[in-house]
């Protein structure tokens, strides 16, 4: 195995994918390159980051507005008219103090939560623009995991599909934006990259995820794709097929 063949199996060796044989060779190779065993760790590192949770500490002025609600909402209470019963009232504060908890407690996940969305994205950004092809194909299986609204990513998927130097990162990119296929600048942007795509393997695999998400208005470039005379044959087979599922 080579450097480039290990740097391309290295997410399925941490996930335990390989077999025995390439497992043996893969191990082989990683005891004998520290650029390749450096790799492995970095993104390692990178996974554990992703998988941990940071846990938000209520602040002392969240605290004390709490207080301050609870207080208020005991006033108001003290001041209707209620029958003189320790019980009851005792019951009744509980019940305020329980439910101004619960909506603090919401609050604080929600800020919780938002933070820790947005420290991914942060993560997932700055990774899609690192200089190893690996890190980039991790960091665009982490972007799928983002919805349609995220739209640095989306875009940043779509400056990868248009501009990274390597064919694999951009098949990773294909594949990724077609989670995003119901929003318009996708299906346009997938649209586009068929018109200046020349590397066959991603030909290929932008024919077929047009065709799966049945986007009419790529049958015009795919027909000039079928009748480019150096279009490879296997591609042109590909077209014929597609483009018949497109009528």
């Amino acid at each position: 195995m080579d450097c480039k063949h290990i740097q391309n199996k290295l997410i399925d060796y941490i996930e335990e994918q390989l077999s025995q044989v390439e497992m043996k060779e893969f191990e082989a190779h990683l005891a004998s390159c520290d650029n390749c065993k450096k790799e492995l760790e970095n993104i390692k590192q990178f996974l554990a980051i992703l998988s941990s949770d940071s846990q938000d500490i209520p602040s002392e002025g969240l605290k004390a507005n709490f207080e301050k609600i609870l207080s208020e909402e005991i006033r108001k209470e003290e001041s209707k008219v209620i029958p003189l019963n320790p019980t009851t009232n005792w019951k009744t504060y509980l019940r305020v103090a329980a439910s101004i908890l619960i909506v603090v407690s919401a609050f604080v996940i929600g800020q919780q939560s938002n933070k820790t969305e947005n420290s991914e994205q942060q993560q997932v950004l700055a990774l899609l623009e690192n200089q190893s092809a690996s890190k980039r194909i991790l960091a665009v299986s982490k972007a799928e995991e983002f919805n349609n609204n995220d739209t640095q990513i989306i875009d940043a998927l779509i400056q990868k599909l248009f501009n990274d130097k390597n064919v694999n990162v951009r098949l990773a990119a294909a594949e990724a934006l077609s989670k995003f296929s119901s929003l318009e600048r996708v299906k346009q942007a997938l649209i586009k990259s068929l018109e200046t795509e020349k590397v066959p393997t991603m030909q290929i695999e932008l024919i077929q995820i047009l065709a799966k998400i049945q986007e009419k208005r790529a049958l015009e470039p795919m027909k000039k794709l079928l009748n480019n005379e150096e279009t490879p044959a296997y591609v042109k087979q590909e077209l014929e097929y597609n483009i018949a599922s497109l009528f």
